[in-house]
């Protein structure tokens, strides 16, 4: 009667044991098994020795992965890679240096052509006021105008060269449709500004000078401060030679998708609005007459470049 009790009891506590484990108690084996879990080495994080590291470097493949750089290799300079077509953060990193390095080598050598020829740009751009007479305030001033004169033509003369560097920088980035249109841009954009300053150095200063001077005379005597003028008039050169970027601009978005020759001549009434309203803020004088004289350039570039576009086919 006591051993089946006891077998009876052994087989009921069967169930109980389970139960327990199911709800979080281990037997002792159990927890002797996870000690040894615990207390077991990590092979991955205990690996990582030095000896370890330089066996996985050298096995095969590591080094299809990690190819080692061939020192008989010859380097390539920014320019070799560039025409090769393809270039690391390295090569890029070289080639800007070398491009900054030549815009400032080209600035120097224009400010010093710059300050060779600063006094007769000087000469040039008082001849269109005609009779009337420049003053210089202070002692320094004089130089001041001088220098700044010097810098402008040194930049100006850089101008085509820096360009060039521009976009010999970010060719590598570019399809051969972008590169197509970049070349019209670095050609055709000093031309244009040089087209824009002359327009504005016959066609409106000596209009718009003529005014001022002709307003004035029967009022008081006109003595003009040097740097004020020099000021007037290498801003008015500036707007215009930037006004007379118009196709440029118009060529590049053609080729980007953004306009067509179509587009430009639906919207025609708004581009002549917005050339009276850019003449308007580009010519310092009150009269109606340079105003008109600037209208008219723009909207001659716009129609201009609307007929190049038909040519080209855009």
């Amino acid at each position: 009667m006591n051993n089946s009790s006891d077998s009876g009891d052994k087989e009921g506590d069967s169930p109980q044991k389970t139960d327990s484990y199911s709800s979080g108690y281990a037997t002792e084996g159990e927890r002797s098994a996870t000690e040894d879990l615990k207390t077991a080495p990590r092979p991955v994080a205990d690996s990582f020795t030095p000896e370890t590291t330089a066996e996985v470097s050298s096995s095969p493949e590591a080094k299809s992965y990690w190819p080692e750089p061939d020192p008989a290799a010859p380097q390539r300079s920014g320019s070799e890679a560039l025409q090769a077509g393809m270039m690391t953060v390295v090569e890029h990193l070289d080639e800007l240096r070398t491009r900054l390095f030549r815009c400032i080598l080209y600035v120097a050598v224009g400010l010093v052509a710059g300050l060779f020829l600063a006094k007769p740009i000087l000469r040039l751009m008082e001849a269109p006021a005609g009779n009337i007479t420049f003053q210089a305030l202070s002692l320094e001033e004089p130089v001041l105008v001088f220098f700044k004169v010097a810098f402008y033509a040194g930049v100006i003369f850089a101008s085509p060269l820096i360009l060039f560097e521009i976009s010999r920088f970010i060719a590598p980035g570019l399809t051969d449709k972008e590169r197509g249109v970049v070349t019209p841009i670095v050609i055709g954009s000093p031309v244009l500004f040089a087209c824009g300053a002359l327009f504005a150095y016959f066609c409106l200063l000596h209009p718009m000078l003529h005014f001022f001077g002709a307003f004035g005379a029967g009022v008081a005597p006109i003595n003009q401060r040097l740097d004020f003028y020099i000021s007037l008039v290498s801003s008015i050169l500036l707007y215009m030679g930037l006004c007379f970027q118009l196709p440029i601009i118009i060529f590049a978005l053609s080729f980007t998708g953004l306009v067509n020759s179509t587009m430009l001549i639906k919207i025609w009434r708004y581009a002549i609005l917005g050339a009276s309203l850019l003449a308007a803020v580009i010519t310092p004088d009150p009269t109606a007459i340079s105003m008109l004289i600037v209208m008219a350039a723009l909207v001659g570039l716009y129609f201009l470049s609307v007929l190049l576009l038909k040519l080209f086919g855009r």
